[in-house]
């Protein structure tokens, strides 16, 4: 028997006592994993020689076919992304398997990128972002019939308990047992879709129309969470909001909230492309949120709903100034730590505080928003980066000029 490392930086690579013949079914392989990571594979060679008694060269392609390996980018801890080659998962039986074809790079994953934590939510261990996907089922299962391999899916990323109070009252996102895809908010971390396969259960799968490309998928996660966000507010129809935020999820609230029938969207950024790209899209009053003066202007006259998708401790503190008496503030934005906010205003205007987390029974109406093609968010990327040059993707990323990156794989 030999052992011998996989080193995929190489093109061709032979493995010693291996011929053709052997790959046959006397050939048996197995997987191993050390404790970083990579892969091993464990070769028992048939007796007898090949027709030309040399080992047989294997390609990456036929070894991954053999030993079922994939490739996963792990977070170590902050800046500190690091490829590895893990076994393809086994799906159970509740479970069909998908190949990763598109994953965005959402707020959070760059939030465990900058600081090794999001909010929070601290990893106890190396782990896998993204939670952003869509791909092509390749092994369903008891669910072909529904799900035959082949078909193209986004993927919920929620995995709730549903037995706990909040899973029996429909509200799962609040789930304390939640698995949510490259999340530490549970522990251990759960895996998510920075990986070249993930087994989902099949429930979390949904059908892609046939226009619809993976890119264009791919932001059907961070489309729920607004959607869910813009539900939270409680009647969006023939109101003045203000969307605090003109990052991806801020986008996508004022899409969202346009198509709902905002009466007059004004926007706050400090970056003049993010507000840019918002006044050809939805917004009808652009302001810089470093203009002190532009922002009185725009909120003269106060606003009926606040949607604060920043982050920025400023940007929600003077949500509870801009806001109408009898208005509603939605936070979406993650504070980096604990601020001071001026809460007698909720007393003296009567205001409604609501929190928005993550999204619950709202993945459907995302997909038929952009099926329908009712929205597009094809403008709000970005970049498109291949899967090997993540690190590169986290990067830009992070520029300020950027919206969204996806990820090809």
């Amino acid at each position: 028997m030999c052992v011998t490392p996989i080193c995929w930086a190489n093109c061709r690579f032979s493995l010693l006592s291996v011929s053709r013949p052997n790959l046959r079914p006397s050939f048996t392989a197995g997987l191993l994993s050390n404790e970083n990571g990579a892969c091993t594979v464990r070769t028992t060679p048939a007796a007898g020689k090949s027709r030309r008694g040399q080992p047989f060269p294997l390609t990456r392609r036929t070894v991954a076919a053999t030993i079922r390996c994939m490739r996963a980018f792990y977070l170590h801890g902050a800046r500190d992304l690091r490829t590895a080659e893990i076994e393809r998962p086994q799906v159970a039986a509740d479970e069909v398997l998908v190949q990763i074809r598109a994953t965005g790079i959402c707020g959070s994953d760059l939030h465990y990128y900058v600081h090794g934590r999001n909010g929070d939510f601290v990893p106890e261990r190396p782990f896998v972002l993204g939670h952003e996907s869509a791909g092509e089922v390749v092994d369903a299962g008891a669910f072909a019939d529904v799900l035959p391999a082949g078909s193209r899916v986004a993927i919920d990323p929620s995995h709730p308990c549903r037995t706990c109070t909040h899973c029996r009252q429909g509200r799962y996102n609040l789930c304390a047992q939640m698995r949510y895809f490259g999340s530490a908010a549970c522990s251990p971390p759960q895996d998510g879709s920075f990986r070249e396969y993930v087994q989902v259960h099949a429930h979390n799968c949904h059908l892609l129309p046939e226009p619809m490309d993976y890119r264009q998928a791919a932001l059907l996660e961070p489309l729920s969470i607004a959607v869910h966000g813009v539900g939270q507010a409680g009647g969006i129809a023939g109101k003045r909001v203000l969307v605090t935020g003109a990052g991806p999820i801020g986008q996508l609230i004022g899409l969202v909230a346009r198509h709902y029938g905002a009466a007059h969207l004004v926007v706050s950024d400090i970056r003049q492309s993010a507000l840019d790209l918002a006044a050809s899209l939805w917004a009808d009053q652009p302001v810089r949120a470093d203009d002190s003066a532009a922002v009185a202007r725009a909120a003269s006259e106060g606003f009926d709903v606040v949607m604060e998708a920043s982050g920025a401790p400023a940007a929600l503190q003077a949500a509870y100034a801009h806001c109408k008496a009898g208005g509603t503030i939605v936070q979406l934005g993650v504070q980096g730590g604990p601020i001071e906010l001026p809460v007698n205003l909720v007393m003296q205007k009567e205001l409604t505080v609501r929190g928005s987390f993550r999204f619950a029974h709202v993945f459907s109406q995302a997909l038929d928003l952009l099926a329908r093609r009712q929205l597009d968010v094809t403008p709000l990327i970005s970049q498109c980066v291949p899967f090997p040059d993540l690190v590169a993707g986290f990067d830009a990323a992070l520029q300020p000029q950027t919206v969204k990156v996806v990820v090809d794989y």
